[in-house]
């Protein structure tokens, strides 16, 4: 590897670090960037979350990074072009309408009926509305991240810049000038600035160092279930507020999506090592029955893989607390899709303003 110094250099190829890549190679396209990833391209939580693009924030930061990602999106595909999936209504049903209008970022969501929602689920015809449930309509959209990964990064490589699979950085230290970065095959680079993107690998990796003052990091698990039924064209996507789980329309691969929040916390990001527990179709089972009478669907597969959470559930972009130039984005919290591009245009704006 030649020893020139790179004008950035970006460490993680999931969602949040191609974002960044790709900010900064639309924005300086001469610079000299380099992107490296301990496994693949999208392999980590990118690999695998639905992508749902939805107007729910829970607080004002989440709600700033919200606006501030659909922008960036909006930019990137405009016109809802995503590389899959598609822009969709969203039926929000809830028992506390004031506390969804409180959390979303439009104005005000539309009111909706059941029958209009029935109307539209007729691949789930056991589906079921209780008759207390408020119907509100939103619009919203999906995309399977592992397409928008791979699309970025095709883009970023057709403009010049470096993808470098299978290869991690060890170790990143300061000098007078640059930064030095040095690779686990013992081969070491300098660069301007630097992101550090790891996702679930940053709370044990030994670059967790140069986060130290950061917030505390965990690492949750995350399951979706793949329910048997054949959504049609027109369906919506279905929020269950209430539980905060959704039933997506994955009209390409054939099946409803069932995601919903697992409790298992501090697991090990490493895929051969998760699966999904008793808990957690415990957990499923008891949500999907409100909704369905007399059965659930039956259950054709599932995901599963792990995202890293910040002990305020708030993603994260701050400058390396020893190394100048240096900036740590993640804490997806499960939702480094909707909230990453926002994290890393803050990171790109601060490295290229001060360095």
């Amino acid at each position: 590897m030649t020893d020139s110094i790179y004008d950035l250099v970006v460490v993680g190829a999931g969602v949040m670090g191609l974002s960044a890549a790709f900010l900064a190679a639309n924005s300086r396209p001469r610079d000299r960037i380099v992107i490296f990833d301990r496994e693949t391209v999208g392999a980590g939580a990118s690999g695998f979350a639905p992508g749902i693009q939805i107007n729910i924030g829970r607080n004002e930061k989440e709600r700033s990074l919200l606006n501030r990602g659909s922008k960036i999106w909006r930019e990137i595909y405009p016109q809802g072009q995503w590389p899959s999936g598609r822009e969709c209504d969203v039926f929000w049903l809830t028992r506390d309408p004031e506390e969804l209008t409180r959390t979303s970022c439009v104005v005000g969501t539309a009111p909706s009926t059941s029958f209009a929602l029935r109307e539209r689920l007729l691949s789930l015809p056991q589906f079921l509305i209780p008759g207390d449930m408020v119907v509100a309509l939103d619009r919203g959209s999906y995309c399977p991240v592992n397409s928008i990964v791979r699309d970025l990064a095709q883009r970023l490589k057709a403009v010049g810049t470096s993808i470098r699979e299978r290869t991690s950085i060890a170790r990143i230290r300061q000098r007078p000038s640059h930064i030095r970065l040095q690779t686990s095959d013992d081969s070491e680079l300098s660069a301007r600035r630097a992101v550090l993107a790891i996702g679930p690998w940053l709370p044990e990796s030994p670059l967790r160092a140069h986060f130290a003052e950061g917030p505390r990091l965990r690492v949750k698990k995350v399951v979706a279930l793949h329910l048997a039924a054949r959504p049609t064209t027109n369906c919506p996507m279905v929020g269950l507020f209430d539980d905060y789980a959704f039933l997506i329309p994955m009209i390409e691969e054939g099946y409803w999506l069932f995601s919903f929040t697992s409790q298992e916390w501090d697991v090990r990001p490493d895929p051969g090592g998760l699966h999904v527990s008793s808990d957690d179709l415990a957990r499923a089972t008891a949500i999907l029955t409100k909704w369905f009478s007399p059965d659930i669907p039956a259950v054709a597969s599932a995901r599963v893989f792990c995202d890293c959470y910040s002990d305020d559930g708030v993603p994260f972009s701050c400058p390396a607390q020893d190394v100048a130039g240096l900036y740590v984005i993640g804490g997806g919290a499960g939702n480094g899709f909707r909230f990453g591009p926002a994290c890393a245009e803050e990171a790109i704006r601060s490295l290229y303003s001060h360095h």
